[in-house]
């Protein structure tokens, strides 16, 4: 764009604004609402109807929804009552290049509880109860609580497992609060492998048997004896080789908790030695060879867990084998007794037989099947490797079953941090959901089949929040050492010229939560629920050269509450993407600083570097664990949430075999097309008089879409999936994208990095960069 264009830009928007203004009429601001609002209007004066007008509910776009004329845009409730959610409601528009904000509550449940310290010495609990309509009682388990003015409480509470607070509001709405002592253990974690999955794993299965070095077995077999006629002949036989070729495996799941296991085999050989005695004294030594078209061999595998461990017996053992071709060596001195002996020798092939397959299964069988447990047990230490700050994790099976054509786990699960952070607040517990974890079927809700899956519980996913949050990995610093973009020059995308922060002074934000974030799993399309993150405090620090130091502008409290999607990572853990824009509510401000600072200033601080943040927030959200199987890798196919309350989120997909990633052939990532948005924004200052002023800014670049395609050479067993960061962040989840659409962009240069992955989760060899620069025009 020309410097003339932008200049009559800015001059069309100068004269509109003197001309033209918008103001959102209903719902009223600040409003409470028992049901969702019949009608949303805004107002416009004027002569005409506005030219760049758009209209989010809750950071959705609702434009399309609204009737327009010059005079107002009209929307009926039924048409944007999806949108509309329980609790703080935003409406935000522009039109005529200037903005209004209106803030409205839906009151549909009862009030919430904000834990803000527990003091695991003294058992005092401190924190406040919020509503959007007023409170009228708080219990903590059975016990009446007291309330200050601002709702504020500080009580004594019982060492127990479960502490329990039950609060009402004006409007009769009662709401009930569970909170979890960090020693507890969830069943929170089920595993299901389903008959396909067992399908899959004949492959691993069929390719150690027909590689399997059989010369244990062979030298661990006991020497059998085949004839003894009282001395005159005696004859033993021992097993001295055994081959066989195309080993086929079949894996049945019954509904008994049994597996039926089948083994056929080919071209069977085995080797014998003979020795003995004849006529008393003459000793008597041959070889030979059986050979046997076919052999097949059954038995069922009862599957139990025992002391956290895979215990399986055996049952209903069978062996069936084609009649032997027998080659003796050396006959000499025999043949009058060959008839006896050959009839001697088919006599013990069975027992033979039976305790090859009894060592098969052992030694190769049994160990893979026991890995299907083996690898589910967890029991480790997650350590931040900036700070050290430690997270323990284990989930033990505790319960199999076998039933609708798979087998399911039950784990019982804890994580904790061993070591909570001397910095931060003592949580009281975990926010607790009652129900037991879903329990998968062989098909999703969909009807689709999976070879794999898991149920976590939110129970789980909440402990491991609250862990994560009382090791202090949740407490981020926000310099341009760690996020290049924090500089006073990259915020002059809000920032007025008034405001006396200038491009050499630094700029350092610090992120301090007081309690953990938790989840609250929903049915939804898209999302699997939202993360809420209540009283995190945002602190600004600038440094001049001529303080020498850094001083504090201001400090702000938050609370914030972002959808998030799930996928799942290569090394088995749960991943949350927070790609989202956060929805912020602002509770309190200290503008002590030395400079004099407009809410507006404050409030684009968080709307601008909390997107920034929110990826490194999930990145160390990787906390809970996902069962594996052997040497396989999950590819999460679909997600759902259901169970009691709603209460678990159910991953399920296919199992990949580590091998078989390694050598598949690796995808690539096509570039379609990149298109920005110049957007005009509205900032404010207070000038050297202390009268606010306000300015119009073009930011080129404000906003940039990314069309992603690419090359996969797996295209017939599925999509390509992507996951990019910007200016080398923290990554996306993997998930299956068209576009990527980057809103809230400091100024500065910019790098965002995409990679693609095959449905084999092979990745990307070398992942193609998106340059481009957000600038501002004054």
């Amino acid at each position: 764009m020309t410097l003339i264009k932008r200049c009559i830009l800015l001059l069309t928007a100068a004269v509109l604004a003197a001309c033209n203004s918008v103001e959102i009429t209903a719902p009223d601001d600040n409003s409470v609402h028992a049901e969702k609002p019949g009608d949303f209007r805004i107002v416009f004066s004027g002569n005409s109807a506005p030219d760049d007008l758009k209209i989010q509910l809750n950071n959705v776009d609702v434009t399309d929804q609204f009737l327009v004329n010059k005079a107002e845009a009209y929307a009926y409730g039924s048409d944007l009552g999806a949108t509309v959610f329980g609790g703080r409601n935003v409406l935000w528009v522009r039109a005529f290049n200037k903005t209004d904000r209106a803030t409205f509550y839906y009151d549909n449940a009862g009030p919430v509880i904000h834990i803000l310290e527990a003091d695991h010495d003294s058992r005092t609990v401190t924190g406040y109860v919020s509503d959007d309509s007023l409170i009228e009682s708080l219990v903590l388990d059975g016990v009446g609580v007291d309330l200050d003015l601002t709702n504020n409480f500080s009580v004594s509470y019982a060492d127990q497992p479960f502490n329990t607070f039950t609060a009402t509001d004006s409007l009769g709405r009662t709401s009930t609060s569970v909170f979890a002592r960090d020693d507890n253990e969830f069943n929170g974690i089920s595993a299901r492998l389903n008959q396909g999955g067992f399908d899959f794993l004949t492959r691993a299965l069929e390719q150690e048997l027909n590689s399997m070095d059989l010369t244990d077995i062979v030298s661990g077999m006991e020497k059998m004896t085949l004839l003894n006629t009282l001395g005159l002949f005696n004859l033993d036989m021992t097993v001295t080789s055994l081959s066989f070729t195309d080993v086929g495996v079949d894996l049945t799941v019954l509904e008994n908790e049994r597996l039926d296991t089948d083994i056929q085999a080919r071209d069977v050989v085995l080797g014998f030695r003979l020795s003995g005695t004849i006529g008393f004294i003459l000793p008597y030594n041959s070889s030979g060879t059986m050979r046997f078209s076919s052999l097949q061999s059954g038995t069922d595998l009862l599957l139990d867990v025992r002391n956290s461990d895979l215990d399986i017996d055996l049952s209903n053992t069978s062996i069936n084998h084609s009649f032997p071709s027998i080659d003796f060596d050396n006959t000499s001195g025999i043949l009058n007794i060959l008839d006896a002996i050959t009839s001697a020798i088919v006599g013990v092939l069975a027992p033979i037989f039976e305790n090859v397959f009894i060592s098969i299964l052992e030694q190769v069988i049994v160990p893979v099947m026991s890995d299907f447990i083996k690898d589910i047990p967890i029991s480790l230490e997650v350590v931040n490797p900036d700070n050290a700050e430690a997270v323990n994790i284990y989930a033990l099976p505790t319960f199999l079953d076998s039933r609708n054509q798979g087998v399911s786990v039950d784990l019982g699960t804890r994580i904790w941090a061993p070591q909570p952070s001397q910095d931060i607040r003592r949580a009281l517990g975990s926010l607790y959901v009652e129900g037991d974890t879903l329990t998968m079927g062989p098909v999703t809700p969909s009807g689709e089949d999976f070879h794999f899956g898991a149920a976590i519980s939110a129970n789980v996913i909440n402990q491991a929040l609250m862990a994560t949050y009382e090791a202090g990995m949740l407490s981020t610093v926000i310099s341009e050492e760690y996020y290049p973009q924090a500089t006073a020059s990259a915020i002059s995308v809000y920032r007025s010229d008034d405001t006396d922060i200038q491009e050499a002074d630094e700029i350092r934000m610090t992120l301090a939560p007081s309690s953990a974030p938790y989840v609250t799993l929903m049915p939804a399309d898209g999302a699997a629920g939202a993360l809420a993150w209540y009283d995190v405090t945002l602190t600004f620090e600038l440094y001049k050269s001529r303080w020498g130091e850094f001083r504090t502008l201001f400090g702000t409290t938050f609370n914030l509450e972002i959808p998030f999607e799930v996928s799942s990572t290569e090394d088995g853990y749960l991943s949350i993407g927070l790609e989202q824009l956060p929805t912020l509510f602002i509770k309190a401000t200290d503008e002590s600083g030395m400079i004099r600072l407009t809410p507006e200033f404050i409030n684009a601080t968080l709307d601008y570097f909390m997107p920034l943040v929110m990826p490194e927030i999930a990145g160390h959200l990787k906390v809970v664990p996902l069962p594996r199987i052997y040497e396989h890798t999950l590819l999460m196919r679909d997600f759902w949430v259901g169970g009691e309350n709603n209460n678990s989120l159910a991953l399920a997909g296919d199992l990949i075999p580590v091998a078989v990633t390694a050598a598949a052939a690796a995808p690539s990532t096509d570039i379609a097309r990149v298109d920005s948005e110049d957007v005009a924004v509205q900032v404010t200052g207070i000038n050297s008089t202390g009268q606010t002023t306000s300015d119009v800014l073009l930011v080129n670049n404000g906003e940039v879409m990314i069309d992603v395609g690419g090359l996969n050479p797996d295209a017939n067993l599925g999509d390509l999936e992507h996951r990019y960061r910007v200016d080398g962040g923290a990554w996306s989840i993997w998930k299956q994208r068209e576009t990527i659409t980057l809103k809230r962009l400091l100024a500065g240069d910019h790098s965002v990095e995409i990679c693609s992955r095959s449905p084999l989760l092979k990745e990307e060899v070398s992942c193609p960069v998106v340059n481009f620069s957000t600038t501002v025009s004054r």
